[in-house]
């Protein structure tokens, strides 16, 4: 019998500055209110939250997954797909990522994690 692999889902917003709420709790997770300072609230699901420049959250769940526990966001090595891509390879059952992107000229990426709990 085959193991079977659980990828994680991925999901395309066309909307970049639209709060993100928690597939699993519905908390608000990112809040980019245009009269406020964006604000990230990672909730108990949440794996990791990162975007083309870099990571701006990692559960200890995410890190045990990837094998980067102890590793520096800098020192992590993310291959030639960048944190899009290093993100892609999250195997957890249920997981779902959503991926947002600025548009044209930018396409700077936006990224969040989230899997129910164990």
């Amino acid at each position: 019998m085959s193991k079977k692999t659980h990828n994680i889902q991925r999901v395309e917003l066309a909307s970049y500055d639209i709060p993100l709420h928690c597939p699993y709790c519905g908390e608000c997770v990112y809040d980019s209110d245009p009269e406020k300072q964006a604000k990230l609230k990672p909730c108990q699901h949440t794996l990791f939250i990162a975007h083309d420049e870099g990571f701006e959250y990692r559960s200890s769940r995410f890190d045990q997954m990837m094998s980067i526990e102890g590793v520096a966001d800098d020192d992590v090595e993310l291959g030639d797909q960048g944190y899009d891509g290093f993100t892609e390879r999250v195997c957890c059952p249920d997981s779902v990522k959503f991926a947002t992107y600025i548009p044209a000229p930018s396409f700077f990426g936006a990224y969040f994690g989230f899997a129910p709990e164990p």
